[in-house]
Protein backbone atom coordinates (compact mmCIF):
# COMPACT_ATOMS: atom_id res chain seq x y z
CA UNK A 1 0.00 0.00 0.00
CA UNK A 2 2.75 2.38 0.92
CA UNK A 3 4.59 1.90 -2.64
CA UNK A 4 1.84 2.35 -4.26
CA UNK A 5 0.94 5.76 -2.44
CA UNK A 6 4.55 6.84 -3.47
CA UNK A 7 4.37 5.27 -7.07
CA UNK A 8 0.95 7.85 -7.29
CA UNK A 9 2.40 10.54 -5.49
CA UNK A 10 5.66 10.61 -7.86
CA UNK A 11 3.17 10.04 -10.87
CA UNK A 12 0.95 13.23 -9.85
CA UNK A 13 2.55 15.03 -7.82
CA UNK A 14 3.80 17.51 -10.94
CA UNK A 15 1.07 16.65 -13.46
CA UNK A 16 -0.16 20.08 -15.12
CA UNK A 17 -3.90 19.73 -14.04
CA UNK A 18 -2.56 20.24 -10.21
CA UNK A 19 -0.07 22.71 -10.31
CA UNK A 20 -2.49 24.71 -12.51
CA UNK A 21 -4.97 24.17 -9.55
CA UNK A 22 -2.79 25.38 -7.29
CA UNK A 23 -1.93 28.21 -9.40
CA UNK A 24 -5.09 29.32 -9.83
CA UNK A 25 -6.24 29.19 -6.28
CA UNK A 26 -3.45 31.28 -5.28
CA UNK A 27 -3.57 33.83 -8.32
CA UNK A 28 -7.79 34.12 -7.05
CA UNK A 29 -7.45 34.38 -3.69
CA UNK A 30 -4.68 37.61 -4.30
CA UNK A 31 -6.99 39.17 -6.65
CA UNK A 32 -10.20 38.87 -4.66
CA UNK A 33 -8.25 40.73 -1.98
CA UNK A 34 -6.87 42.94 -4.33
CA UNK A 35 -10.28 44.06 -5.78
CA UNK A 36 -12.07 44.42 -2.72
CA UNK A 37 -9.22 46.38 -0.94
CA UNK A 38 -9.91 48.87 -3.79
CA UNK A 39 -13.36 48.70 -3.71
CA UNK A 40 -13.12 49.51 0.20
CA UNK A 41 -10.79 52.06 -0.28
CA UNK A 42 -12.85 53.81 -3.28
CA UNK A 43 -16.25 53.60 -2.55
CA UNK A 44 -18.87 54.68 -4.93
CA UNK A 45 -20.63 57.83 -4.06
CA UNK A 46 -24.00 56.02 -5.22
CA UNK A 47 -22.76 52.96 -2.63
CA UNK A 48 -24.70 53.09 1.26
CA UNK A 49 -23.13 49.36 1.74
CA UNK A 50 -19.46 49.88 1.64
CA UNK A 51 -16.89 46.90 1.87
CA UNK A 52 -15.38 47.02 5.50
CA UNK A 53 -11.83 47.03 5.68
CA UNK A 54 -12.05 44.52 8.88
CA UNK A 55 -12.89 41.91 7.16
CA UNK A 56 -9.44 42.04 4.92
CA UNK A 57 -7.38 42.04 7.90
CA UNK A 58 -5.22 39.16 9.26
CA UNK A 59 -7.54 38.36 12.31
CA UNK A 60 -10.65 37.58 9.68
CA UNK A 61 -8.42 35.73 6.91
CA UNK A 62 -9.87 32.35 8.05
CA UNK A 63 -13.34 33.85 7.72
CA UNK A 64 -12.65 35.76 4.40
CA UNK A 65 -10.94 33.16 2.43
CA UNK A 66 -14.50 30.49 3.26
CA UNK A 67 -15.82 32.29 0.94
CA UNK A 68 -13.30 31.96 -1.90
CA UNK A 69 -13.07 28.42 -1.16
CA UNK A 70 -16.51 27.38 -1.66
CA UNK A 71 -16.82 29.63 -4.88
CA UNK A 72 -13.42 27.58 -5.90
CA UNK A 73 -13.44 24.73 -4.27
CA UNK A 74 -16.08 22.70 -5.69
CA UNK A 75 -15.65 23.34 -9.18
CA UNK A 76 -11.84 22.80 -8.76
CA UNK A 77 -12.17 19.68 -7.07
CA UNK A 78 -14.41 18.01 -9.79
CA UNK A 79 -12.09 19.24 -12.65
CA UNK A 80 -9.15 17.28 -10.66
CA UNK A 81 -10.84 14.18 -9.78
CA UNK A 82 -12.57 13.89 -13.51
CA UNK A 83 -8.91 14.17 -14.95
CA UNK A 84 -7.17 12.31 -11.59
CA UNK A 85 -9.43 9.36 -12.86
CA UNK A 86 -10.84 9.65 -15.78
CA UNK A 87 -7.42 10.40 -17.79
CA UNK A 88 -5.90 7.03 -17.10
CA UNK A 89 -8.57 5.37 -19.37
CA UNK A 90 -7.69 7.87 -22.30
CA UNK A 91 -3.92 7.03 -22.00
CA UNK A 92 -4.93 3.59 -22.08
CA UNK A 93 -2.42 2.87 -18.94
CA UNK A 94 -5.21 1.36 -17.08
CA UNK A 95 -5.11 -2.10 -18.07
CA UNK A 96 -1.25 -2.24 -18.12
CA UNK A 97 -1.82 -1.31 -14.11
CA UNK A 98 -4.79 -3.78 -13.37
CA UNK A 99 -2.45 -6.65 -14.85
CA UNK A 100 0.27 -6.02 -12.88
CA UNK A 101 0.63 -6.39 -8.85
CA UNK A 102 -1.29 -4.80 -6.66
CA UNK A 103 -4.64 -4.96 -7.37
CA UNK A 104 -7.12 -3.53 -8.61
CA UNK A 105 -8.33 -1.76 -5.05
CA UNK A 106 -4.75 -1.33 -3.23
CA UNK A 107 -4.06 0.90 -6.83
CA UNK A 108 -7.28 3.06 -5.80
CA UNK A 109 -6.95 3.50 -2.49
CA UNK A 110 -3.46 4.63 -3.34
CA UNK A 111 -5.14 6.99 -5.95
CA UNK A 112 -7.51 8.47 -3.45
CA UNK A 113 -5.02 9.16 -0.29
CA UNK A 114 -2.68 10.85 -3.21
CA UNK A 115 -6.17 12.82 -4.09
CA UNK A 116 -6.91 13.78 -0.78
CA UNK A 117 -3.59 15.06 0.28
CA UNK A 118 -3.67 16.87 -2.97
CA UNK A 119 -6.21 18.62 -2.25
CA UNK A 120 -4.89 19.52 1.27
CA UNK A 121 -1.93 21.09 -0.12
CA UNK A 122 -4.89 23.26 -2.13
CA UNK A 123 -6.67 24.00 0.65
CA UNK A 124 -3.02 25.08 2.58
CA UNK A 125 -2.66 27.46 -0.37
CA UNK A 126 -6.16 29.16 -0.41
CA UNK A 127 -4.78 29.81 3.49
CA UNK A 128 -1.39 31.20 2.72
CA UNK A 129 -2.53 33.46 0.37
CA UNK A 130 -5.07 34.45 1.95
CA UNK A 131 -2.94 35.10 5.47
CA UNK A 132 -0.10 36.93 2.92
CA UNK A 133 -2.83 38.94 1.00
CA UNK A 134 -4.36 40.16 5.17
CA UNK A 135 -0.91 40.83 5.83
CA UNK A 136 0.01 42.97 2.64
CA UNK A 137 -3.70 45.04 3.63
CA UNK A 138 -3.00 45.55 7.09
CA UNK A 139 0.61 46.44 6.52
CA UNK A 140 -0.60 49.45 4.16
CA UNK A 141 -3.35 50.57 6.27
CA UNK A 142 -1.29 50.77 9.60
CA UNK A 143 -3.46 48.38 11.09
CA UNK A 144 -2.29 45.91 13.88
CA UNK A 145 -1.31 42.33 12.60
CA UNK A 146 -2.99 39.60 15.07
CA UNK A 147 -4.05 36.48 13.83
CA UNK A 148 -7.11 34.06 14.63
CA UNK A 149 -6.80 31.31 17.57
CA UNK A 150 -4.63 28.52 16.10
CA UNK A 151 -7.34 25.99 17.13
CA UNK A 152 -10.08 28.34 14.71
CA UNK A 153 -7.32 28.15 11.85
CA UNK A 154 -7.08 24.34 12.21
CA UNK A 155 -11.24 23.95 11.97
CA UNK A 156 -11.26 26.62 8.96
CA UNK A 157 -8.41 24.61 7.37
CA UNK A 158 -10.14 21.40 7.88
CA UNK A 159 -13.72 22.18 6.82
CA UNK A 160 -12.22 24.10 3.64
CA UNK A 161 -10.62 20.27 2.77
CA UNK A 162 -13.72 18.64 4.04
CA UNK A 163 -15.96 20.34 1.30
CA UNK A 164 -12.55 19.93 -1.45
CA UNK A 165 -12.55 15.88 -1.35
CA UNK A 166 -16.61 15.49 -0.99
CA UNK A 167 -16.87 17.32 -4.03
CA UNK A 168 -13.59 16.21 -5.58
CA UNK A 169 -15.16 12.59 -5.10
CA UNK A 170 -17.34 13.34 -7.62
CA UNK A 171 -14.99 13.63 -9.87
CA UNK A 172 -13.40 10.61 -8.99
CA UNK A 173 -16.77 9.09 -9.10
CA UNK A 174 -17.85 10.21 -12.85
CA UNK A 175 -13.91 9.66 -14.18
CA UNK A 176 -14.62 5.87 -13.23
CA UNK A 177 -17.81 5.90 -14.52
CA UNK A 178 -17.88 7.21 -17.94
CA UNK A 179 -14.00 6.71 -18.30
CA UNK A 180 -13.25 9.77 -19.73
CA UNK A 181 -11.74 12.74 -17.75
CA UNK A 182 -13.14 15.28 -20.52
CA UNK A 183 -16.64 13.74 -20.08
CA UNK A 184 -16.44 13.65 -16.99
CA UNK A 185 -15.06 17.06 -16.07
CA UNK A 186 -18.17 18.47 -17.82
CA UNK A 187 -20.97 16.62 -16.57
CA UNK A 188 -19.42 17.02 -13.00
CA UNK A 189 -19.20 20.86 -13.22
CA UNK A 190 -22.87 20.88 -15.16
CA UNK A 191 -23.86 19.07 -11.78
CA UNK A 192 -22.29 21.26 -9.31
CA UNK A 193 -22.53 24.75 -10.89
CA UNK A 194 -26.09 24.04 -12.68
CA UNK A 195 -28.45 20.48 -11.78
CA UNK A 196 -27.86 20.82 -8.16
CA UNK A 197 -28.51 24.18 -7.91
CA UNK A 198 -31.60 23.73 -9.76
CA UNK A 199 -32.87 20.79 -8.55
CA UNK A 200 -32.54 22.03 -4.87
CA UNK A 201 -34.30 25.33 -5.86
CA UNK A 202 -37.57 22.83 -7.06
CA UNK A 203 -37.50 20.85 -3.88
CA UNK A 204 -37.69 23.84 -1.49
CA UNK A 205 -40.28 25.23 -3.31
CA UNK A 206 -42.43 22.38 -3.50
CA UNK A 207 -45.68 22.54 -1.18
CA UNK A 208 -44.70 25.27 0.70
CA UNK A 209 -41.08 24.03 1.56
CA UNK A 210 -42.19 20.58 2.95
CA UNK A 211 -39.61 18.77 1.39
CA UNK A 212 -36.58 21.24 2.25
CA UNK A 213 -35.07 18.70 4.67
CA UNK A 214 -34.63 16.51 0.93
CA UNK A 215 -32.88 19.59 -0.33
CA UNK A 216 -30.37 20.21 3.01
CA UNK A 217 -28.98 16.74 1.77
CA UNK A 218 -26.88 17.65 -1.35
CA UNK A 219 -22.91 19.12 -1.17
CA UNK A 220 -23.57 21.87 -2.42
CA UNK A 221 -25.93 23.18 0.62
CA UNK A 222 -24.05 21.45 3.08
CA UNK A 223 -20.56 22.74 1.93
CA UNK A 224 -22.25 26.50 2.08
CA UNK A 225 -23.79 25.81 5.49
CA UNK A 226 -20.25 24.25 6.72
CA UNK A 227 -18.25 27.55 5.43
CA UNK A 228 -20.65 30.21 5.65
CA UNK A 229 -20.35 29.03 9.99
CA UNK A 230 -17.11 30.64 9.75
CA UNK A 231 -18.14 34.61 10.49
CA UNK A 232 -17.89 37.36 12.57
CA UNK A 233 -19.49 40.73 13.61
CA UNK A 234 -17.09 42.35 10.97
CA UNK A 235 -18.88 41.30 8.08
CA UNK A 236 -21.98 42.40 9.42
CA UNK A 237 -24.97 40.45 10.57
CA UNK A 238 -25.87 37.40 8.96
CA UNK A 239 -28.69 34.72 9.03
CA UNK A 240 -27.66 31.45 10.93
CA UNK A 241 -27.23 28.59 8.82
CA UNK A 242 -30.27 26.44 7.99
CA UNK A 243 -28.18 23.46 8.57
CA UNK A 244 -26.24 22.99 11.38
CA UNK A 245 -22.37 22.17 11.17
CA UNK A 246 -22.50 18.60 12.69
CA UNK A 247 -24.85 17.47 9.93
CA UNK A 248 -23.01 19.55 7.25
CA UNK A 249 -19.48 17.42 8.35
CA UNK A 250 -21.45 14.45 8.01
CA UNK A 251 -23.19 14.69 5.17
CA UNK A 252 -19.83 15.48 3.45
CA UNK A 253 -17.95 13.06 4.81
CA UNK A 254 -21.09 10.14 3.82
CA UNK A 255 -21.00 11.85 0.05
CA UNK A 256 -17.12 11.55 0.14
CA UNK A 257 -16.65 7.69 1.69
CA UNK A 258 -20.05 6.62 -0.75
CA UNK A 259 -18.53 7.46 -3.50
CA UNK A 260 -15.36 6.37 -2.94
CA UNK A 261 -16.91 2.91 -2.40
CA UNK A 262 -18.92 3.01 -5.32
CA UNK A 263 -16.31 3.73 -7.86
CA UNK A 264 -14.17 0.93 -5.69
CA UNK A 265 -17.07 -1.57 -6.77
CA UNK A 266 -17.15 0.00 -10.34
CA UNK A 267 -12.89 -0.49 -10.63
CA UNK A 268 -13.48 -4.04 -9.05
CA UNK A 269 -16.29 -5.47 -10.82
CA UNK A 270 -15.83 -3.75 -14.53
CA UNK A 271 -13.69 -5.66 -17.47
CA UNK A 272 -11.10 -2.50 -18.11
CA UNK A 273 -11.69 -2.23 -21.62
Amino acid sequence: MIATIRAEWRKNRFRPAFLVSLGVVAASTVFVYGIVWYLATHPSPGNQQGVSLLTLYPDQFVNYVMGIGLLLGEAMAVVLGAVLAGSEYAWGTTKTMFTQRPGRLTNWSGRVVVFAAGLGIMALVLFAFGAASSVVVASFEGHAITWPAALYIAQGLGAVWLVFIANGAIGLALGVLIRHSAAALGTGLIYVLAVEVLGVRFIDSLNNGAYKWIGNLFVGQNATALLQSFTSPAFGPSLPPAIAVNQAVLVLAVYFVGLIVVAAGLLRLRDVT
